[in-house]
């Protein structure tokens, strides 16, 4: 008997493993890919290649690492992106590293394999051949990143001198005796310029990075400014110089960053520097001097190539850096704000619409609501909705439409709602509001949309859909998993059954036998307690991160703090780490009445961790920097999320 029911019990386990696994084969329809994508392969010699190596549909990106460039100067790079989608269940999604590249002459040349270690396995991209003609004169795309170099004479107008020569020219001809390091200050420095001083939390700030220069340089930006305190967003910029008066002297500027900054919290906050190397050449005035009748003005719009011998320049190396600028961060005002704010602020409009407004109890209804205006429109997040009784609501889908580009950013998220009823009658939608700050007038404002009204009247009994669509849950899904949890449980009280029948027999046996048992049971029990174990916090869940940064592995902290902020999240905010994307985060903090400013405040922790997971930087200083506000943002979500 007893030997009949062990088989019974294997039976059934192996049919319960088979069938869960045919379960989650069905759920998966991506497949991993390594791509590398390179729009333009024929390109003039002052062109930029743009070139982006792309891993899409992986759990796990362990790392990606580009091929040799060799015949190219790297211009911009290396630039991260990621994206997530899940439309209908189905589920889509990429990192990839991106690079803007120069060539070094003109010729034929291929690009060899990327490499990527994915989810435990390793890929290699395509090579690419790169055809670079004499043809193109056309200006980089994308030259203001670290490490690029700024030709200051670029587009700059020279008028002839009435004056001589030796005088018109003085800033770049250098005369005996003359204070090198005076003159270089006076023609050539770094600005920080900002849109405002003062904002409120959430109201966004323009930070523009600019060199001033009169001089001929090379410029490598050797420091970049963290942005603590903010949740940044890079901005294009004009590559050309522009010609700006400043202090009654005319300069020619190049923007070297400039970014879209949104605070997270009230505070002052000093902006950190950008730090610049500069290469400075002057021409002799010996040498100037001699050629002023041979050429002049030629040589001075040329004397960087090798017109110039060695002896007729003189090269000056600098570092320059920004004077410190602070923000005042104001809060956002106590008195008179709605109940239902959720930190939105800008200006925004609500509008609401339904599918159709009569259908039977066999169809499916959508609610519509589109939120758009302008602001921080990227966390901006569902409004309530009263749906009345009767009607089932189902999650809602997103679609952005946000133009990161402009400032504030601006566009719209529109939601949309399906539900079903499933008794006829009238039924009506109230009113939905949406709260937000404007800043502007430093007011709160609320937008409403109509009410809306559906006629349901009976149907057939028979279901034209069963199922509603929504962004998390596959619908022709929905039945065949309800169905199977419906017999999975019928199966499992049956295996409690056989289970009871099996342990009473055992009971029947010599002790010996129930001791094995009981040791047996123990053992289960120890088991699950580990395993409930593993879902308690640690008291530090930075510490492994923290050891990496002690040995100052940049690679390893990076992908270290990475799985610990992950694991950290999946057990605080209850959700599997399957699950755990940047929407879903959102969601549960806004469930848990996390406040805006730690919200945005992780948002920008893991922008930075992602930033550098692929690239991660040397510098220690920024490790430091990383991990600060790593602890910071823990010590806040302990204070606010209870488990």
């Amino acid at each position: 008997m007893v030997t009949f029911l062990q088989s019974r019990f294997t039976n059934i386990l192996f049919f319960s493993f088979f069938s869960t696994a045919v379960l989650m084969a069905q759920s998966a329809s991506a497949q991993a890919k390594f791509s590398v994508v390179c729009p333009n392969k024929t390109i003039g010699k002052d062109d930029v290649l743009e070139i982006q190596f792309k891993m899409e549909n992986a759990n796990n990106v362990e790392s990606i690492v580009p091929p040799d460039f060799k015949n190219f100067n790297i211009v911009s790079g290396p630039n991260q992106e990621s994206s997530s989608s899940n439309i209908n269940g189905k589920v889509s999604q990429y990192v990839s590293i991106g690079f803007s590249l120069q060539p070094k002459k003109p010729g034929k040349f291929t690009i060899g394999h990327a490499k990527a270690v994915a989810d435990g396995k390793t890929y290699e991209s395509a090579p690419v051949t790169v055809q670079v003609t004499n043809a193109s004169s056309v200006l980089p795309k994308n030259s203001n990143s670290p490490g690029s170099n700024l030709s200051p004479f670029a587009g700059f107008s020279f008028d002839m001198p009435t004056a001589p020569m030796e005088h018109q020219f003085d800033d770049y001809i250098l005369k005996p005796g003359e204070n090198v390091a005076a003159k270089i200050q006076k023609n050539l420095f770094v600005k920080l310029d900002v849109s405002k001083t003062s904002c409120y939390v959430g109201e966004p700030i323009v930070a523009s990075f600019k060199l001033y220069t009169r001089l001929h340089s090379e410029t490598t930006i050797t420091n970049a400014p963290s942005f603590n305190g903010f949740s940044v967003s890079d901005l294009d910029v004009n590559n050309n110089a522009q010609i700006e008066k400043y202090n009654g002297r005319m300069y020619n500027v190049y923007t070297l960053r400039k970014v879209e900054l949104y605070p997270l919290q009230s505070e002052k906050i000093t902006l950190d520097p950008v730090v610049a190397d500069n290469k400075v050449t002057f021409i002799k005035s010996d040498y100037a001097n001699s050629q002023a009748n041979n050429g002049f003005f030629d040589m001075l719009q040329n004397f960087g190539d090798a017109g110039v011998p060695a002896s007729g320049l003189d090269v000056q190396n600098v570092t320059l850096k920004t004077a410190p600028v602070t923000i005042d961060v104001k809060p956002l005002p106590l008195d008179n704000k709605p109940k239902n704010f959720r930190g939105a602020v800008g200006n925004f409009n609500i509008s609401s619409s339904l599918q159709k407004n009569s259908f039977t109890t066999d169809d499916a209804g959508n609610l519509t609501i589109v939120l758009s205006g302008k602001g921080n429109i990227q966390l901006v997040n569902a409004p309530t909705i009263v749906w009345p009784a009767g009607i089932d609501a189902y999650d809602a889908s997103v679609k952005d439409n946000v133009d990161k580009s402009q400032v504030p950013m601006q566009g719209s998220k529109v939601f949309s709602f399906p539900f079903t009823v499933s008794k006829p009658g009238d039924y009506k939608i109230d009113s939905i509001s949406f709260s937000y700050f404007d800043p502007a007038s430093a007011t709160y404002k609320t937008v409403l949309t109509p009410a809306l009204e559906v006629h349901v009247s009976m149907g057939s009994g028979h279901p034209k859909n069963s199922f509603v669509q929504n962004e998390n849950t596959m619908p022709e899904n929905n039945h065949l998993i309800s169905t199977t949890i419906e017999w999975l449980a019928g199966m499992f009280l049956l295996l409690g059954i056989i289970i009871l029948i099996f342990v009473s027999i055992i009971k029947k046996n010599k002790n010996k036998d129930a001791l094995e048992t009981k040791i047996k049971l123990d053992d289960l029990k120890n088991k699950q307690d580990e395993k409930e174990k593993q879902f308690v916090i640690p008291e530090n869940p930075l510490l492994a991160a923290h050891e990496m940064l002690v040995a100052q592995n940049s690679a390893a902290f990076f992908s270290t703090l990475h799985n610990s902020i992950k694991k950290y999240l999946a057990t605080k905010l209850n959700v599997p780490v399957n699950e755990l994307n940047r929407k879903r985060i959102i969601e549960e903090l806004d469930r848990c009445n996390v406040s805006l400013g730690t919200t945005l405040m992780l948002s920008s922790l893991l922008d930075e961790i992602e930033i550098n997971l692929y690239a991660p930087p040397s510098n220690i200083h920024h490790l430091n920097n990383i991990f600060e506000k790593a602890s910071e943002v823990v010590s806040l979500l302990d204070k606010q999320v209870c488990i």
